[in-house]
């Protein structure tokens, strides 16, 4: 059977041991992966079940980490004192202890943690112990026995294949010295300030609330005093009637109900509001001066895929800047009392015919912006980059509504390249403009009048 246990991230706190545990009962040995091994019975203050134990975590800290970080996010597990459908359980030691007669085989590796996890299969509270060995980065090296065992001899390389712990064949010892050598060639490159401000503006929620609520009580006087909610539903009422009878019930001019509109004109309006502030941003875009990075390699090793990450204050708003991009405003409600249901099969379905669908802002090119842990985060789109390269990274309109800034925002960049190891990550001071807009003008000045007469 396959081992049923989510393995999507670390196995963290008692709750997801035990689990992991269970998994493990439920399981078979044909179940063992490059992330998981489990062992009934080893008493590790015996060289037999120190050395077992020391093979499992060598072979687990000579993988890959980009093969180990398909699972767990790169951490791997030693279970001792469980197997399928039974739990052994295993005499406790202290931590230094374990740490000492490991040693023997390890040398100073030290990149794994044993935790008792205490279990009851019905038969009892048991130990199992659980070895998490930390993941596998880019620079380390490999990682051989120290001490001989039986026919294995120091030096001897243990990898993990899929449900097993074996020396490691050629290919893996060519990966592994690939691994180590890796740690020389680590990201550089550099994140400069090209040009651009955060727009600093007065706020404008209440300025637009004003704006719906006369919308509102507009389209609303459409139904005029205290209009009853009558509703004309044609896949209840009428769902066994005939056609004839159907249509002769219907109203003549009108098929919503008053509550129907009202959510009607709610939906629009909240469109609008979308709009208004798409509206906006486009005028601080015109107004002011997006953001505009310049991405540089000063090295003489190609760069693949680098991605830059820019972290900023919450009270900054961030949007991709597009010059082409034009406002869509939404269409009205039709006038209450002009809608009349169409004739057609979805009568007989119940679907009647209803105002345009919802708005939605069109999807925007380029960047990823999106809110994390009270930051403002902008992820550019990965570039490659030649020795000594510069791009330009794509423009962002940045604004505020906070009142008093003492100085420039101050942010952060990250970047990463996906063949070399590390990150780069600095601080970036961006400065800022008052910008003195019209609210008025600027949260309806792309709106197209005309096409609503």
């Amino acid at each position: 059977m396959t081992l049923d246990f989510r393995a999507d991230e670390p196995v963290v706190g008692l709750a997801r041991q035990r689990e992991l545990i269970q998994a493990v009962l439920d399981a078979s040995s044909a179940d063992e992966t490059r992330w998981l091994e489990w062992k009934s019975c080893l008493d590790l203050s015996k060289a037999e079940g120190a050395f077992a134990v020391s093979k499992a975590i060598l072979g687990f800290a000579n993988r890959m980490p980009d093969v180990a970080e398909q699972w767990a996010e790169g951490h791997a597990y030693l279970l001792v004192g469980v197997e399928e459908n039974v739990v052994h359980g295993v005499t406790k030691y202290d931590s230094t202890e374990i740490d000492a007669w490991l040693g023997r085989y390890l040398g100073d590796f030290g990149r794994y943690q044993p935790t008792y996890v205490p279990f009851d299969n019905g038969e009892g509270l048991r130990d199992v112990l659980l070895i998490d060995v930390f993941p596998p980065r880019w620079g380390d090296p490999i990682h051989p026995l120290r001490k001989n065992h039986q026919s294995y001899y120091p030096g001897t390389v243990f990898h993990r294949y899929a449900g097993m712990t074996q020396p490691a064949r050629a290919a893996e010892i060519d990966a592994l010295t690939h691994r180590a050598q890796r740690a020389a060639k680590r990201v550089s490159v550099d994140v400069a300030h090209v040009a651009g401000t955060v727009a600093l503006l007065t706020p404008t929620e209440d300025l637009r609330s004003d704006f719906l609520d006369v919308l509102r009580e507009d389209l609303l006087k459409q139904l005029g005093p205290a209009s009853p909610d009558k509703k004309n539903n044609t896949a209840g009422d009428y769902s066994f009637a005939p056609a004839f009878d159907v249509f002769r019930a219907l109203p003549p001019t009108e098929h919503r109900s008053p509550e129907s509109f009202r959510e009607e004109v709610e939906e629009y309006l909240r469109d609008f509001d979308r709009a208004m502030q798409q509206s906006l941003v486009q005028a601080i875009r015109d107004a002011g001066e997006p953001l505009t990075l310049k991405l540089t390699n000063p090295r003489e090793e190609n760069l693949t895929k680098v991605e830059v990450v820019l972290s900023l204050p919450d009270t900054i708003l961030a949007h991709v800047t597009d010059n082409d991009e034009e406002v869509d405003w939404p269409e009205p409600p039709k006038k209450y009392g002009t809608a009349p249901l169409p004739i057609g099969a979805e009568v007989f379905a119940g679907m009647a015919a209803v105002g345009p669908p919802a708005f939605s802002l069109s999807s925007l090119q380029g960047p990823d912006i999106e809110r994390e842990e009270g930051r403002t985060i902008i992820r550019f789109a990965p570039v490659d980059l030649r020795p000594h390269e510069s791009v330009t990274l794509d423009p962002i309109t940045l604004y505020s509504t906070q009142e008093a800034v003492p100085g420039p925002f101050v942010g952060e960049w990250r970047a990463t390249a996906t063949n070399v190891s590390g990150k780069v990550q600095r601080h970036l001071a961006i400065p800022t403009q008052r910008l003195e807009l019209d609210m008025a003008t600027a949260l309806l000045s792309r709106r197209d009048y005309d096409a609503e007469e």
